[in-house]
């Protein structure tokens, strides 16, 4: 029986979920254990509308990186590495203006 290999496109889809969960969850902790320390209730004094902006940014970094993944399935992880970490960084954008927003 022959055996499948992964493709390259699979692995970086893999490495960017992963990349992606990662980076959420430090930005969760962060975020969290930031807030217990901060004695005042009014810990986010931006108007939403920074938080609508870097929330739309976010989802930009997140769409583009993943249109250019799906146009270049054929590249390697370390040709996609730049593209899995604008993901990543859009998802930390999004976590934090999310719980800044749940803050509010």
């Amino acid at each position: 029986m022959k055996k499948k290999r992964m493709t390259s496109f699979t692995k970086t889809k893999i490495f960017t979920g992963i990349l992606c969960l990662l980076v959420i969850i430090i930005v969760m902790s962060v975020q969290l254990i930031g807030q217990e320390s901060v004695n005042s209730g009014c810990s986010y004094l931006d108007p939403i509308t920074m938080d609508l902006l870097a929330f739309s940014i976010a989802i930009f970094l997140i769409i583009e990186g993943v249109y250019r993944i799906s146009e270049h399935k054929n590249m390697g992880i370390k040709k996609q590495l730049t593209r899995s970490i604008r993901i990543a960084i859009g998802c930390g954008i999004m976590t934090i203006h999310i719980l800044q927003f749940l803050a509010k």
